[in-house]
C-alpha cells in the first residue's frame, strides 16, 4: 500500500511590521505533495514581491510537469524580469525551498538559508545546505579562531552566499531521501531558528500553529517572519 502524505502550513509576521515570506502547498495529479517556500529580502516591497514571484513561478513550472531544477531557474528568471522592469525593486531577492514527497521518498531543491528539516526518532536533521555564512562562522568557532560570543554576533551571520536575485545561480542544493513511516518534514523560513532544536522536535507532531506559537513564545526582540510547512508521512 502506498504511503499517504498530509500537509499543513501557516505563517506569522512575528515582530516585523510586514510579511516577506510566501509559501504554497499542492497535491499534484499523481498524488505527489508539493511544498514551496520563499523568504524575501530587499525591504518590505521588494522582499514580498520577490518571494511571491519565486513561489508562483516555481509552482507553475512543477504543475506543468517540469523538473525541480527547471522550476528554480524559472523562479530566478521571474525575479530578474520584475526587478529589471521596476527601478524600486532593484536588488530584491529571496531564498527558495521546493519539496516533492511521494510514497517513501522526498526530493528537494533549495537556494539560500531557509531550512528543510527531517524529524524522526526524536531527532532533528537538516536535509538541505545552508547558503548563509553560518557554516563558515561555526567552523571558525570550532577551530578556536573566534569566541562563542563573536560567533553569535558576527556581522555576516545572516548574510547569504546565494539567493534568487536574477543572477546565475552558483550554489544550488538538490537531493533526495528515503523516509520511514511516521517521518515529519518541516519546510521553514529562518525565523523558526529562534526555537531550539529540542523544542522544534517536541512541537513537530502538533498542528503548525502550535509550532508557530512556540517560536513566538520565545519572545525574541524583532522576531523575524516565520513560515512553516509540515509534511507528515502516514503508514
Amino acid at each position: 500500500m502506498a504511503a499517504l502524505w498530509r500537509g499543513d502550513g501557516d505563517q506569522d509576521q512575528g515582530g516585523r511590521p510586514y510579511q516577506e515570506d510566501s509559501w504554497a502547498l499542492r497535491t499534484l495529479p499523481d498524488g505527489t505533495l508539493l511544498a514551496v517556500l520563499a523568504d524575501g529580502m530587499g525591504g518590505h516591497a521588494g522582499g514580498a514581491v520577490a518571494s511571491k514571484l519565486a513561489v508562483d513561478a516555481f509552482l507553475k513550472s512543477i504543475e506543468q510537469g517540469q523538473s525541480l531544477a527547471e522550476g528554480l531557474q524559472n523562479a530566478n528568471a521571474a525575479v530578474k524580469a520584475s526587478a529589471a522592469a521596476k527601478a524600486d525593486l532593484a536588488g530584491m531577492g529571496s531564498t527558495l525551498v521546493g519539496v516533492l514527497v511521494k510514497d517513501d521518498e522526498a526530493r528537494w531543491i533549495s537556494v539560500g538559508d531557509s531550512p528543510f528539516y527531517l524529524v524522526a526518532d526524536g531527532k532533528l536533521e537538516r536535509l538541505n545546505a545552508d547558503h548563509s555564512f553560518v557554516p563558515q562562522i561555526e567552523a571558525m568557532l570550532e577551530r578556536g579562531m573566534i569566541t562563542a560570543e563573536e560567533a553569535a554576533n558576527h556581522p555576516n551571520r545572516h548574510a547569504l552566499r546565494e539567493a534568487i536575485m536574477g543572477e546565475p545561480l552558483k550554489l544550488i542544493d538538490e537531493g533526495k531521501r528515503k523516509l520511514d513511516s511516521g517521518a515529519t518534514l518541516l519546510v521553514c523560513s529562518d525565523g523558526v531558528e529562534s526555537l531550539d532544536h529540542k523544542k522544534i522536535v517536541a512541537a513537530a507532531r502538533q498542528p503548525v500553529r502550535h509550532l508557530l506559537d512556540a517560536v513566538l513564545a520565545v519572545g525574541k526582540p524583532h522576531q523575524d517572519n516565520v513560515t512553516i510547512i509540515k509534511l507528515d508521512r502516514q503508514a
